[in-house]
């Protein structure tokens, strides 16, 4: 009686929310076919999201917010940890990229996911001119400010 539940609540479980047209997750090309052993090179915590977010449709909302609101067992610390361990491990790649239409100019993040770990050669050759060696890349890169020396006495 109990199994009977839980399957049908498991059926019924409310869907991960989805981000706005354009955005999300996006799969790379060229994976291997889905199976058990996807990412059992990963620790633990990276292998169960990696899964869940392999999982979800193109298009789903996988901002560290959105995650951290589904995933009850993870805060927004950790899903931030895990996400740079899944890009440093050539599974995941998060680019922003800046995108001009009708609602004006902005900044947008494109997160490419990908079941079979890629080298950073990859990643380059996928993503263009804009890739990261592992994590985020920010394609302006900012210069820092020149502070003024102290006066030496």
């Amino acid at each position: 009686m109990a199994v009977q539940q839980l399957g049908r609540a498991a059926l019924h479980a409310p869907a991960h929310p989805m981000a706005k047209p354009g955005f999300g997750k996006q799969s790379a090309p060229d994976q291997e076919p889905r199976h058990g052993r996807d990412f059992v090179h990963l620790p633990r915590r990276e292998a169960a999201i990696a899964t869940y977010i392999d999982r979800l449709p193109d298009g789903a909302d996988i901002s560290i917010k959105t995650l951290a609101s589904e995933l009850d067992d993870f805060g927004q610390c950790a899903l931030g940890t895990i996400l740079r361990n899944l890009s440093k491990a050539g599974h995941l790649r998060r680019v922003r990229r800046d995108v001009r239409d009708a609602e004006g100019a902005r900044w947008v993040q494109r997160t490419f996911i990908t079941r079979t770990a890629r080298p950073d050669a990859w990643w380059e050759e996928f993503l263009g001119d804009n890739v990261p060696q592992s994590g985020m890349v920010d394609p302006a890169p900012r210069e820092e400010p020149v502070m003024p020396s102290a006066p030496s006495f």
